[in-house]
């Protein structure tokens, strides 16, 4: 039931967004495909941020378990802000994508 109601839940403010960005805004249906895209880019450069940050926090905690004489434990990246983080990095970044010319390009329009 509860997989059922966030189901629901997603479908209706999804609608929502729709119908506001279509009627209110002027939004080109059309483009929800191309929008549909740039969000599977955008989850992967997130996944990629959130290893990269897991890997390099382990190898950290690893070295400084080899190194230091206290034991440090790899819970300490056991905690959500990792995750929100690395959220942060890959809007960030793929923001800076969008606003950036393609390589080869002077930029000018």
């Amino acid at each position: 039931m509860r997989e059922g109601f966030l189901l629901v839940l997603i479908g209706l403010t999804s609608a929502g967004a729709w119908a506001v960005g279509a009627r209110r805004l002027g939004l080109d249906t059309r483009a929800l495909g191309a929008a549909a895209g740039r969000l599977l880019e955008s989850l992967g450069v997130i996944v990629i941020f959130l290893a990269a940050n897991l890997l390099v926090a382990g190898f950290l905690i690893l070295t400084a378990r080899s190194v230091g004489p206290r034991f440090v434990s790899l819970y300490l990246v056991d905690d959500v802000v990792v995750l929100a983080l690395s959220v942060l990095q890959g809007l960030a970044f793929q923001a800076w994508r969008g606003a950036s010319p393609l390589p080869g390009t002077d930029g000018r329009t």
